[in-house]
């Protein structure tokens, strides 16, 4: 067993370097980007994840995200209150990939206007 230690801490090592930088660059994109009406940075590095889009609903005005407190923590794990949202379409942006349909950053306490939680929102479009 002591002659394998050396192969079982490289090959773990080399696991840890593909597949945490794998999850490190999926949440970068986030921190790479910023609201366009407010110009703030979108990403605290735990407040942005894919939400499911039967939480997301088409308004005349824009997007509507609804989601339970329990649902707004599997987006921002420190999350408190649930989110209802409508988010104006010049807020709407397009994300790098289409792995998912929509992806919200959400604030941890705060669901005041203008805001009501949701700091920045991406819909992948749809052809």
């Amino acid at each position: 067993m002591t002659k394998l230690w050396p192969l079982f801490v490289l090959l773990l090592a080399a696991w840890m370097y593909l597949f945490g930088t794998q999850f490190a660059l999926a949440h970068d994109w986030y921190s790479s980007t910023a609201d366009p009406v407010y110009q703030s940075s979108c990403c605290g590095g735990h407040d942005c994840a894919p939400v499911d889009p039967s939480w997301v609903s088409e308004t005349r005005e824009g997007y509507r995200l609804t989601m339970t407190a329990d649902q707004a923590r599997t987006v921002n794990p420190q999350a408190q209150s649930p989110v209802d949202a409508v988010i104006p379409w010049s807020r709407i942006q397009s994300p790098p990939n289409a792995d998912h349909l929509f992806y919200a950053c959400i604030y941890d306490r705060d669901r005041a206007a203008p805001r009501h939680g949701v700091i920045c929102f991406f819909a992948t479009p749809v052809m």
